[in-house]
């Protein structure tokens, strides 16, 4: 006597299929472990990690969010930063995948372990403003900063200066492309949620970029050992590039010769050369715009 075997799987899938999760529920996914060693994002995006670099790139509708990871322990404080968004933002938020802390620690970084506070998001990198668009747009009855780095290399440093930048109201800073880092986690994180607010505009060519904001009518200023320790003349310009040169190095040859005046951080005698990224913020806050 032959007999039949019973079909794989239930008898009506369409009673045993459950109803879409909502949003209340997007952090009860789990993430699958991969690799034992690392903990990488997809192609084409970066981690953000912490809970400030995450509040500002959840907020900004021009991020590309890719994934959302929370550990059970951060999985409120996360989904509280998405609530207070509008609807259409949440809307385009992927949902949030809960995740084991170690997986989190296994995210590899520029200078060592993340501080990711049980957080973390998959992002692409933002859409950079080409500098024509971006001198195309200013308001010309308003005074307005730019920040010009000639060769500086270090993700943490241009973190630094993108915060102290937003907080001395720059509206810019201007990088060449084949010289400055790539947009990561680490220089995101230093700039305190900075990055989303502060545009970065790559060029291939300084000294091209130089002839273009004079154009504009800019008043290009830069800082560098032996410059003039007033700033008048540069605080009363009502369009006005700061150019930082790299530490050690400073100020290449041609990007001086393009400088209409070279300045310098009066300081005390004995005392040694700032990092970069503080002697921006002292030079950002002396040429804030003054009436002239």
């Amino acid at each position: 006597m032959s007999t039949k075997k019973a079909p794989h799987g239930p008898k009506n899938p369409k009673k045993m299929s459950k109803a879409p999760k909502q949003r209340s529920e997007r952090s009860h996914h789990s993430v699958a472990q991969t690799r034992k060693d690392t903990f990488r994002p997809p192609h084409g995006h970066y981690f953000l990690w912490g809970h400030h670099a995450l509040q500002a790139a959840l907020a900004n509708p021009r991020r590309k969010v890719k994934h959302l990871y929370a550990t059970a322990e951060a999985e409120e404080s996360l989904t509280s930063l998405i609530d207070v968004l509008p609807a259409s933002r949440q809307s385009a938020l992927p949902v949030v995948k809960r995740i084991e802390k170690a997986r989190l620690d296994m995210i590899e970084a520029e200078g060592g372990k993340v501080i990711h506070q049980g957080m973390v998001a998959a992002v692409a990198p933002l859409d950079t403003p080409s500098l024509a668009d971006a001198l195309d747009d200013l308001d010309p009855d308003k005074p307005v900063r730019f920040m010009m780095l000639d060769q500086l290399s270090d993700p943490r440093n241009i973190g630094a200066i993108l915060r102290s930048a937003r907080a001395f109201g720059i509206s810019a800073l201007i990088l060449q492309d084949r010289n400055a880092p790539e947009e990561t986690g680490a220089l995101a994180r230093t700039s305190v949620g900075a990055i989303e607010d502060v545009p970065l505009i790559r060029v291939v060519n300084l000294a091209r970029a130089c002839e273009a904001l004079k154009e504009a009518g800019f008043y290009l200023a830069g800082l560098d050992m032996g410059g003039n320790t007033s700033h008048e003349r540069a605080a009363t310009a009502e369009r006005l590039t700061l150019i930082m040169g790299s530490e050690g190095k400073g100020l290449r040859r041609l990007t001086s010769e393009a400088c209409d005046e070279i300045l310098a951080i009066r300081m005390a005698e004995n005392s040694e050369s700032l990092n970069v990224s503080v002697a921006a913020a002292i030079i950002m806050h002396q040429t804030q715009y003054q009436a002239g």
